[in-house]
Formats: structure tokens, C-alpha cells, sequence
């Protein structure tokens, strides 16, 4: 009696997983990535080391407290590093990143320096494991972010998201 229940939950949570991804489009981005939900918009200013204010765009879904998916993107045409390579690039806004979020174990799983460069990493701090991706594309920066809570472990859910990323 106790397998068919269980497949039966198996079976109609996951339709559920698939019922509510949301396609997430951004035309003044220039991206589309699917959510495990409807995400919130937000902008904030910001001022890079040279002294210049730039506006960070995020989406982020939280839907309960052992998960998050976050992407957010900038607008780098004023303050791109015209000096740095497309790996330095990528390597500062993963430092950066993970800097604001005291992560302690960082392990970069992928760089990939072709038509749509980006570095892919795993992440640890105190409360929470993650992944992530930033891409760098055009002079604009884009970061994709997962969180979990260290005893629910990185879902599959976060790699679907991470790969979901279109730029347009």
C-alpha cells in the first residue's frame, strides 16, 4: 500500500515542478532563463572601484527557506576593464560575487572563453551551498546564482535553472 502512494507523490510533485517554471524574459538585458516560480524584480546603484555608479538588475525567487535562485545583470559599457582579459574579467566577478556572500569553499567547475564566455563555480559558506554562473557578453555582465541550505543539498532544480540562461 505504501509503494503507490509513494509513487503517486513522486509522480504529481513533479508534474507540479514542471507546471510552474516560469520563462523570465528581460529585453532591455537582452536574456531569457526559466524560474521555479514567478521571481521579484528589484535594481540598486552601486559604485565600482574607479568611483563610477552603475545600476545592478536582479530577479530572484525564493520559495521557501532551504532554496534561492538569483540572476541579476549590469550594464558594464562604462566601466569595462578594457585592460583586463575575458578570464580576469570573469575570475573578478566571481571573487566579487562570492566576497559578498562569505563563501568559504569556492571550486571553479568551468571557463569557457568562446562566442558567449563564462566561468561556472560551487560555492559553500556556513549556512548554504550554491552554484553559479557569470557570463560576460557584450559588455554586459550577467550572474545566475542558486542557493541550499546545507542540510537539502544543491538540487537538480539549480542546474536547470543555471542552463536555462538564452542570451538574446
Amino acid at each position: 500500500m505504501l509503494l503507490p502512494v509513494l509513487l503517486t507523490t513522486i509522480v504529481f510533485s513533479s508534474f507540479r515542478n514542471a507546471e510552474k517554471w516560469v520563462n523570465y524574459v528581460s529585453t532591455t538585458g537582452h536574456f531569457s532563463i526559466e524560474f521555479p516560480g514567478t521571481p521579484t524584480e528589484s535594481t540598486e546603484e552601486d559604485t565600482s572601484d574607479t568611483r563610477q555608479t552603475f545600476v545592478i538588475h536582479f530577479a530572484t525567487f525564493f520559495p521557501n527557506d532551504t532554496e534561492g535562485y538569483m540572476t541579476d545583470w549590469i550594464d558594464m559599457s562604462k566601466l569595462y576593464p578594457e585592460k583586463k582579459t575575458i578570464k580576469q574579467i570573469l575570475e573578478d566577478s566571481r571573487d566579487g560575487a562570492l566576497r559578498s556572500i562569505n563563501a568559504t569553499f569556492v571550486k571553479t567547475t568551468a571557463i569557457m572563453l568562446g562566442k558567449e564566455p563564462f566561468i561556472e563555480f560551487s560555492f559553500t559558506n556556513k549556512e548554504f551551498a550554491g552554484k553559479g554562473r557569470i557570463y560576460v557578453m557584450n559588455k554586459f555582465q550577467y550572474s545566475i546564482i542558486t542557493l541550499f541550505s546545507l542540510n537539502a543539498g544543491i538540487s537538480a532544480d539549480g542546474d536547470r535553472f543555471i542552463h536555462s540562461f538564452k542570451h538574446t
